[in-house]
């Protein structure tokens, strides 16, 4: 496949089919995502793979995604946002549960940070962050050209995450993702449509 067919079937996906991704295909999104360029040329990436019902749990604990979510709430609170916008998160904040429980993979993203995110005092001390996510957006990437999407989701508790899932203190948690055959009822939701002539600059602003 060409890169710029991967590129446009590229989608976030929130609605899975009960089909088993297999393995292989997994591995060949996982080496394709340490072929990103790192900060430090070290690519200090690790995946933790889940597919148990128990650890799916633990991560819906952490997050505190067992609590009931009010629709209407949130359709207030972006009423006044932009179209794309607003049906993105209409969208997916009332998914966050159902995406965990029925994804047939998770796949936990860790990085080790130059340091802690919360503790950077400036743009350079965030290279780590920035690298691990050309090393995600490969791994997406590559799942897309075998018809399997996922969704990044930011963990809000990652210090109770750690501690479920043994991951050293020294590690960060970069994203969990969600990852599946894209479901028959998965709305296509379209981002803005941009006109890049109007977003290029040249010399300066």
């Amino acid at each position: 496949m060409e890169l710029k067919d991967a590129i446009e079937k590229r989608r976030t996906v929130r609605d899975f089919q009960n089909i088993k991704v297999p393995f292989g295909i997994v591995e060949y999104a996982i080496e394709n995502g340490f072929k990103a360029p790192s900060h430090n040329h070290l690519r200090e990436w690790n995946f933790i793979i889940v597919n148990s019902m128990e650890i799916k749990l633990n991560l819906l604990d952490s997050e505190n995604l067992e609590k009931v979510r009010n629709i209407q709430e949130f359709e207030k609170i972006f009423e006044n946002e932009e179209i794309s916008k607003k049906e993105m998160y209409l969208d997916a904040i009332p998914k966050q549960k159902t995406m965990i429980l029925s994804a047939p993979l998770i796949v936990i993203v860790v990085f080790k940070p130059k340091t802690k995110v919360e503790k950077a005092k400036n743009v350079y001390d965030l290279n780590c962050l920035a690298s691990v996510w050309t090393c995600i957006e490969n791994f997406l990437l590559s799942l897309a050209e075998n018809d399997v999407y996922g969704v990044t989701y930011i963990p809000q508790n990652p210090e109770m995450l750690r501690i479920k899932l043994g991951i050293p203190s020294e590690l960060e948690i970069a994203s969990i993702i969600p990852i599946g055959y894209k479901s028959n009822f998965a709305k296509d939701l379209k981002q803005k449509e941009i006109d890049i002539t109007k977003q290029m600059h040249f010399e300066k602003w």
